[in-house]
């Protein structure tokens, strides 16, 4: 989610643009376990839960729920400095998330 408000300036994603994203890091990096789309929508699901993430004013509740529009309730700096102190995240996650965005 970080790297997709960087790529699109801060504009609404949704669940398909994040598990997008996090299949294609995780090909690229082998060692990374890659988690079933049910997994990482119940992860996403708990985010919201948390309030981390939200739905956008607007966003109809009859979207289906992988393409209703989110945001970002934490700055992404605040993001990258949490996964760096939590000692429990994966190698792979704290460079994905300290990583530049390539164009």
């Amino acid at each position: 989610m970080k790297h997709l408000m960087e790529i699109y300036e801060e504009e609404p994603f949704n669940f398909e643009m994040v598990f997008n994203e996090y299949r294609k890091y995780a090909e690229r990096h082998s060692s990374m376990q890659m988690f079933d789309r049910q997994v990482v929508m119940k992860a996403f699901e708990h985010l919201v839960a948390l309030e981390l993430v939200r739905p956008i004013d607007g966003s109809g509740t009859k979207t289906q729920k992988e393409y209703r529009l989110m945001t970002l309730l934490v700055d992404p700096s605040q993001l990258s400095e949490a996964l760096q102190k939590y000692s429990g995240c994966p190698t792979e996650i704290k460079h994905w998330a300290q990583r530049a965005v390539l164009g």
